[in-house]
Parts: C-alpha cells; structure tokens; sequence
C-alpha cells in the first residue's frame, strides 16, 4: 500500500493507543522554519524571521522525560516597514501566528468607532515556548504523570492540522478570531467567556475539553487499546478551591469509539466534552464531537455550545484521503447568532518521496442580535446591514522527504477576512521547512 496511506491509517485506527505525550516514541525531532508574507493590518510584504522547535524523548526504564523547546529569531520591524532587527528569544509564536502578527505598526484596525487588536485575537494558532513533562509508568497500563503539557486527550474535536510549527497545520474552527488561551491549562484559563460580536472581526470561537491534562499532575490507566480513564489537577488549584480534570475513552469493538471529559469538577464555569467515532471499514471513518462550557456559569450569557463532525475517506491504491468536517457554535445570550464553519483536508502522494497536501475552511461568525436597540451602548450603526463576519482560508503544502530523516516542506497559506462591519482584509505566507528525526535503532 502507498507509503501515505500506511501512515495515515496509523494515526488513524491506533490513535486510541497513542502514549500520550506530545512526542509519542523516545527520540529527537527538529523542526527550523523560515517565511514570510503580508500579515492583516498590513499592505507590505515582511519577512518574519526564523524559529526552531526542538522536541525530545527519553525512556528510562519505568521513567519518561520529554520536552520541548521553542526558539526564534523573529523579525522586528519599524513603523516605516523597514527591517530593525532580529530578536533572540523562546517564544510562542507559530508560523500560523505570523498571519495576524505586524511587528512594528499596530496590528490593529479600526471597525466602527472600535480598535480591534488583532494580534491579542490569534491566541488559537499560538504555542508553548516550552514544555517538560515527567512520568511513570509502575506496571502495565497506568501513568503517573507531571508537566507543563502532559497533552492527555480523548476522543476526536475540530482538526488542527498537526502541531503548529508543522507544515500540515492550519487555522481552528474555520479561522474564528478569539482571546481564550487553552495551551496552560490552568485553573484560570479553561474557564471559558464567548467574545461578544463586535470585539474582534468574526468571532464565533468554542473550544472542546478533550484534552484533560494540560499543565497539571494527573494519573490514568489504559487497558490495551479498550479503555482509558484519568483524572488530572491543573496548575493553580488549591485546597480552598479544589477542581479536577476527567477523562475517559472506551474502544470496545474495532469499529466503535467513545469519549468523555469534564474540565472543572468541584466548581462552576466547568467545560464537558463527548466524542464518538465509527471506524466502518479500513478505509471509512466519520468522527462527531460536542462540547458544553461554561456550565452553570453566574455570569449570564457566557455559556457556549459546539458540534461538529468529520470524515476521513482513504482512497485505495491512490494514495489519496479527503477529511471533509463541519460545524455550528450557538451561545446562552440569546442576542447572539450561532457561528459555523466548513473545511476539509486532501493529501496525496504524488511520488513515493513528495507529498500534496491542502486544506481550505469557510466560516460565518457570530452577530448580535440587537441592532436596533439604541441605548445598549453597542458598537453597531443601525443604517448599516450588519453580519458576523466571514472567512476564507486555503493553505497548500509540499512535503519532500530526502530519506529517514531529514524531510523538506513549502507551504503557502492565504486568508481573506470580511468583519462584521463589511471591512475587508486579506494576509498571506510562505515559508519552508526542514525537519529532522532521529529515533534510537533507527538510520
């Protein structure tokens, strides 16, 4: 069978079974990227620097240690689009995060009357700087574990691609722009609050709490690739205010999967995610996800909603697989739309060493409802037909793989955005990457 439809259907059907950790086997990974493009808010072509993402596994005996670091000389620009400098630092940017990042003028626009900051709107496409995670592994099965991402996760969710420095990754949920910052994980964080229509261009933004252990001490235990039950502490829970993180997965037969998890026991503003996945045949598999935040939240109107579902078709002997997925968010304040989106992923082989992939998403934002109300101290000019907004994204990518393990990829990715206000934007970028892997009694 063709060598991306192998890989492919790893990922695919022993997901279940993945260890866990960000790298799933012992061994190095590094990847160094270079772009640049025409970031929103911005007319002019910038070059955007340089970042390296170095990531390391080692197993001893009952113990793991992996981690990552992530470094970047990025760009600085001056008001006058000319290049100042280059800065050293460990840093969360992503190649994605370039899209909304204009070093230098002020990255923001001006929607009726509001200054939208566009950069504080693209935590979603964001990374860790770094992470290091501990664990033990006392007899089959069980995981005691302590990190800065343990990166638990059950169940499937809206896409993202891959990790963000890769090149296969792409925008979240259609391109929604949103201030919540779900890599922590922290006590703080997970809570989630909606952004109201008009505080960035197109809002519309859920996030699914599959992932229960973030930042945190956690325990689980799997049983082969059946079950799977943990709980975790996120950072910041004290005895005060204890909270505590679940989640559990069950495979029991070859075509079934389904998936729970529970962000904030103990507490209010708690997030519950459910996930389900039919594996038909080798070739056929469709995912559906719900997500319910912010339950019994004292702050009327925060609470958030999504579903959504996802196919994957291998095609057989083409070295072709398509993953449509789509879905809809509706929020407890009345007053606001329900957003949607629609996307999908084909990837080819065109060779038995170049890769074809591409991904490109739609997504209407939400509005609100009360145009007409002219004493609510809203952003909106009831002359004007407002909406909420709307986004197109398409992102190709080339991957060449030199041998075992060294690896080349090109990508370009354009992003037209349309704000709620009917002002138009677009942003682009380029960039390559080179990746190297080494895995222990591998060449």
């Amino acid at each position: 069978m063709k060598k991306l439809v192998l890989v492919l259907a790893v990922v695919f059907f022993a997901g279940a079974a993945l260890s866990g950790q960000v790298l799933p086997a012992a061994g190095v990974e590094n990847t160094v990227w270079t772009g640049l493009g025409g970031p929103l808010g911005s007319s002019d072509m910038k070059y955007y620097g340089v970042l390296d993402t170095l990531q390391a596994r080692v197993d001893m005996g009952m113990f793991t240690i992996d981690g990552m670091i992530n470094w970047g000389a990025v760009a600085n620009w001056n008001d006058d689009n000319s290049l100042d400098s280059l800065s050293f630092v460990n840093t969360s940017r992503s190649p994605l995060s370039f899209h909304y990042y204009n070093a230098g003028n002020s990255s923001g626009i001006n929607l009726h009357g509001i200054w939208n900051d566009l950069s504080s709107g693209s935590e979603n496409t964001e990374m860790d700087s770094y992470y290091v995670n501990f664990l033990m592994h006392p007899f089959k099965g069980f995981d005691a574990g302590v990190g800065t991402k343990l990166n638990w996760t059950v169940g499937p969710a809206p896409s993202y691609g891959s990790s963000v420095w890769e090149a296969a990754a792409h925008i979240r949920e259609g391109g929604f722009s949103t201030a919540y910052n779900d890599r922590p994980g922290t006590t703080g964080t997970y809570q989630f609050t909606p952004d109201v229509p008009g505080s960035y261009d197109v809002v519309g933004f859920v996030p699914y709490a599959n992932t229960y252990a973030k930042t945190a001490i956690g325990i689980r235990y799997r049983y082969e690739n059946i079950l799977e039950t943990g709980i975790a502490i996120p950072s910041g829970a004290d005895t005060d205010n204890p909270v505590m993180n679940f989640g559990f997965s069950v495979h029991p037969a070859d075509f079934f999967t389904a998936a729970f998890a529970y962000e904030g026991l103990f507490q209010k503003n708690g997030n519950l995610y459910s996930g389900i996945t039919f594996a038909f045949t080798k070739s056929f598999k469709v995912d559906a996800y719900f997500a319910w935040d912010s339950i019994d939240n004292d702050h009327n109107g925060d609470m958030a909603n999504g579903t959504g579902a996802a196919l994957t078709i291998v095609i057989p002997e083409t070295g072709i697989t398509i993953s449509p997925e789509a879905g809809i968010n509706w929020f407890e304040n009345t007053n606001y739309t329900p957003s949607y989106y629609v996307g999908g992923s084909v990837d080819m082989e065109l060779s038995g060493s170049i890769l074809l992939g591409a991904w490109t998403s739609c997504a209407w934002g939400s509005a609100d409802r009360r145009w007409s109300d002219k004493n609510d101290n809203l952003y909106y000019d009831t002359t004007k037909d407002w909406s909420g907004g709307f986004v197109l994204d398409i992102r190709p990518e080339f991957t060449f793989i030199l041998n075992n393990r060294h690896s080349l990829s090109f990508d370009f990715d354009y992003e037209n955005r349309t704000a709620f206000d009917g002002y138009n934007r677009t942003s682009w970028s380029t960039g390559v990457y080179w990746t190297y892997k080494y895995a222990p009694g591998k060449k």
